[in-house]
């Protein structure tokens, strides 16, 4: 194994769990040696990539992290694909390249693309197939879990919009942050300044995110935050677009565009991510994400359980 990507999620898959803070340090270092012009925030991003991409799940409340089991899942509607996702440990791609030696499996290694000054990430394993019986079979012969479709199932369980468990107002005097949502940044307030989105560091040295709606306080995550004060707003922003395939028989398959500044939870990137099997495409260009191969049954539950509307995309 030469490539970053693989090496990190390796070094992850083989610490098994851990605190944000070590496994940042870590990232660094290896990172680093391999990506010498890396930008701030890069290993940030990379974190979230692994999370969409169920190599690992993240408790960014107390600030820990652990692998994700192996779980093979067919793509939606992508003619006979699926995805090998989750922990790659020394013994795991050992059992992978026996399975192949023996005929069991035709696997592709399939990079996502990432900006040069980004942590690359490990090359996705797509799986091709003929049934679904044999592909359950593959599974069990591999010992790894199998969910016929991870996004079809998960989709249709994303929870409507909710604030999070209520909270005491921020400490008076202590450094806080108010979210500005037209120039998606936040910046230092000396007090709450109404019903908005902030960010405060506790005493136990953790960065939060907190709402006041309603005049009370409740706990959130950055990205529940944004998509809670769209609503809050009376906004149904057009930030969500979706684009359908031009391929005749796949209209019902597109692209999900996600605009920068208003970045999916966890979940919701997940199931998206989990349409395709590769991280979202980055376009810089129009400043947004591009997910693939997300059908618009999908796109629709993700925009609802956020409160929003799906507008239509023509163009990248």
């Amino acid at each position: 194994m030469t490539d970053t990507g693989g090496l990190l999620l390796r070094w992850l898959s083989e610490q098994g769990a851990g605190t944000l803070s070590d496994i940042k340090q870590g990232m660094w270092w290896l990172a680093s040696k391999y990506c010498p012009d890396i930008e701030p925030g890069a290993s940030g991003r990379w974190l979230r990539d692994a999370v969409s991409l169920a190599y690992m799940d993240i408790d960014w409340h107390n600030r820990r992290w652990c692998a994700a089991p192996p779980v093979l899942t067919r793509l939606p509607q992508a003619r006979g694909l699926a995805v090998l996702t989750g922990s790659r440990t020394a013994a795991f791609e050992a059992r992978v390249e026996q399975a192949l030696q023996d005929g069991l499996l035709e696997l592709f290694q399939v990079p996502s693309a990432r900006p040069p000054r980004d942590i690359p990430l490990p090359p996705s394993l797509i799986v091709q197939f003929d049934d679904e019986a044999g592909l359950a079979c593959w599974a069990t012969e591999l010992g790894v879990s199998y969910t016929p479709c991870f996004a079809l199932q998960a989709a249709a369980l994303l929870p409507p919009l909710s604030p999070g468990a209520p909270t005491s107002a921020p400490e008076f005097g202590r450094p806080l942050e108010q979210y500005d949502l037209e120039r998606s940044k936040y910046r230092p307030v000396l007090r709450p300044q109404g019903e908005s989105l902030y960010r405060l560091k506790r005493r136990d040295s953790k960065r939060v995110c907190q709402i006041l709606r309603d005049g009370q306080w409740y706990e959130t995550s950055h990205e529940q935050g944004v998509y809670l004060m769209l609503q809050t707003r009376g906004r149904a922003a057009d930030v969500l677009r979706w684009r359908p395939e031009k391929d005749s028989g796949r209209e019902r398959l597109g692209t999900l565009f996600v605009d920068w500044g208003y970045p999916l939870p966890d979940l919701h990137r997940r199931v998206a991510v989990m349409c395709c099997g590769l991280g979202p495409r980055i376009n810089a260009h129009a400043e947004n994400l591009a997910y693939d191969n997300v059908p618009n049954a999908i796109a629709i539950k993700i925009a609802q359980s956020l409160g929003q509307h799906l507008g239509e995309n023509d163009d990248e």
